[in-house]
């Protein structure tokens, strides 16, 4: 076998094993060249990624700056559905002021907007305060006791909700004021065919009879409201008007519906002409 003398004196054999001893002393001498470089590159590695992570961070605190809104504001729900028969703007309007300046979001429903589809889709709106003003009436059951009350939500007509119709969620009735036939709201209605639940609001029922008894305010709760206030007999609109705007004032003053409840009465008592007042109700 014959050998050749390298430049630095050093004997390589030509047989295969020296051949792979020559690639291995080159490819040590490669590594040896990574190992001084790797220090280096993995500090590079590094300033890089902090450099990237930094500019996230700086590009995310940007547009988290840009996107922040505060916390988020309550939404309340002004339901007019007396705006037809009884109409009072001027109330909506102050109602809405006053909630407005103690930073709630408003939104005010009047007309064809207070609808049966509406209520039914009521707790899905996430409101924390809804306010209605409405028709309302005792419920005949069929054995001829009066038991619960409902609430008039749309101008009645024989070729719609036909189903809840026939089965007693939804009836037919005629307001102490006015002569159009309603669709008229139930208990059982609001048990069993909203959708979705109340995420704790307080709700309030400026009408008729909404507080004669427990049963309508039960519905409520059961759809996870926290409180509700309503009327235990019927009412004239001058003093459902004038409740549900010093229920307001008191809300917008910093009051729980609670505390705004018992101020209110104090303050305003029964109807002159008709005995009615307030009724309070909550999970307790």
């Amino acid at each position: 076998m014959g050998e050749l003398r390298s430049s630095r004196g050093l004997k390589i054999g030509l047989s295969a094993s020296n051949g792979w001893w020559e690639a291995s002393r080159r490819t040590r001498r490669g590594r040896t060249k990574w190992r001084r470089r790797k220090p280096f590159l993995v500090f590079l590695s590094i300033v890089f990624l902090a450099a990237l992570g930094g500019a996230a961070y700086t590009a995310s605190t940007d547009i988290s700056k840009l996107l922040h809104v505060g916390p988020t504001r309550p939404r309340a729900a002004i339901v007019d559905g007396l705006s037809e028969d009884l109409p009072n703007p001027e109330l909506i309007r102050d109602m809405a002021e006053r909630l407005e300046s103690a930073g709630y979001v408003v939104e005010i429903f009047n007309g064809s907007g207070v609808s049966v589809d509406f209520f039914r889709r009521l707790p899905s709106m996430d409101f924390s305060l809804i306010i209605m003003r409405l028709h309302g009436g005792r419920l005949r059951q069929p054995i001829g006791l009066l038991i619960g009350s409902g609430l008039f939500a749309e101008p009645f007509n024989e070729n719609k909700y036909l189903e809840e119709y026939l089965s007693g969620y939804l009836l037919r009735g005629v307001p102490y004021v006015g002569d159009k036939d309603y669709f008229v709201i139930t208990p059982h209605f609001v048990s069993d065919k909203l959708e979705g639940r109340f995420r704790g609001s307080a709700i309030v029922v400026l009408s008729c009879y909404s507080a004669v008894d427990e049963v309508l305010a039960s519905a409520f709760l059961s759809r996870g409201a926290s409180a509700f206030v309503g009327v235990d007999n019927v009412a004239t609109d001058i003093y459902l008007d004038r409740v549900g705007l010093e229920l307001v004032r008191n809300i917008a003053g910093g009051m729980s519906l609670r505390e705004a409840y018992s101020k209110t009465v104090e303050e305003v008592g029964p109807d002159p002409e008709t005995g009615a007042s307030l009724r309070y109700y909550d999970k307790r």
